[in-house]
């Protein structure tokens, strides 16, 4: 049967291997399957894809996390960007770890759906108390920066690890004064996914001329963005060893310095959007009507 194989690992077990061939409705050559094929496609790397859908099992092996980051295109200078709240809306996420530093990335998008982020913090080899770091944090928001934060997100592994004995990190942030939501798990990598797809180019019109350029920036010089660079720049899958086709594929990064990533991860996983406060709904409801308060 066509798209159908297997194979026998060391151990005597027989795997079947269905490749999207097998269905003709899939096949490329065909109008149907051209419009599934480009689907598909959407939002993966060349190697992501090779590994998930053509069954190759060293795909990722040695390749970059994100193959479409390209200094030059998505590190820009600090001036052409300016995060007036009127216009963009921050999200900001936090990854803690008990032993290492806690690393902070703040993210703003606008109306068009653009994303740049202004800032980010990894006092790397520095220890903080949750007390110190949540100052720290204070002082971001109050600066002329315009970063308070709309939504903050922390790592789920924060209710696990303990900033003492009796409290979890989001607990002892909270009495701290800094609010942080569980942010969604990065399963599958899928957050690195989506930031490989915020990476890529998309078209945008300048008068009647149309340009390329990314949805995610980030500006040059400001907090730890060079760190965030090099992260999104030098990440790698872990290399393959032994017998390839007797293992499942080592999906994880290779370079444990990535914390800065994972916080970027969990904002585009949250899905982050513009929310302009002035159309906000109030709140206030006043106990006596007729007073109005």
């Amino acid at each position: 049967m066509r798209g159908l194989s297997k194979r026998t690992t060391k151990l005597g077990f027989k795997v079947l291997r269905l490749h999207y061939s097998a269905d003709p409705d899939k096949d490329p050559k065909n109008p149907d399957g051209k419009k599934w094929y480009a689907e598909a496609r959407k939002g993966m790397s060349e190697a992501r894809f090779n590994q998930e859908y053509e069954i190759h099992y060293d795909a990722l092996g040695g390749q970059l996390v994100f193959p479409e980051f390209d200094e030059s295109a998505h590190v820009v200078h600090y001036s052409t960007v300016e995060i007036d709240p009127a216009y963009w809306t921050v999200w900001m996420a936090c990854d803690p770890h008990p032993r290492t530093a806690h690393a902070f990335v703040w993210l703003a998008v606008n109306r068009e759906g653009e994303m740049v982020v202004p800032w980010s913090w990894w006092p790397e080899g520095e220890r903080f108390t949750v007390k110190e770091y949540a100052e720290k944090l204070k002082i971001v928001d109050n600066s002329s920066l315009n970063l308070r934060p709309y939504y903050q997100l922390m790592d789920v592994a924060g209710k696990s690890f303990n900033a003492t004995e009796e409290l979890s990190y989001f607990d002892a942030y909270r009495d701290a004064g800094v609010y942080f939501n569980p942010a969604k798990k990065n399963r599958d990598l899928s957050g690195y996914d989506l930031i490989n797809d915020a990476l890529k180019p998309v078209p945008f019109m300048i008068g009647n001329e149309e340009k390329m350029k990314p949805r995610l920036t980030i500006l040059g010089k400001c907090g730890d963005n060079d760190q965030l660079a090099y992260q999104l720049k030098n990440l790698r899958f872990r290399e393959w060893k032994g017998n390839v086709t007797d293992k499942d594929p080592p999906e994880e990064p290779e370079d444990k310095r990535r914390h800065l990533v994972d916080c970027l991860s969990y904002i585009l996983l949250d899905g982050p959007r513009f929310v302009d406060r002035q159309k906000q709904p109030s709140t206030f409801k006043p106990i006596y009507g007729s007073l109005g308060y």
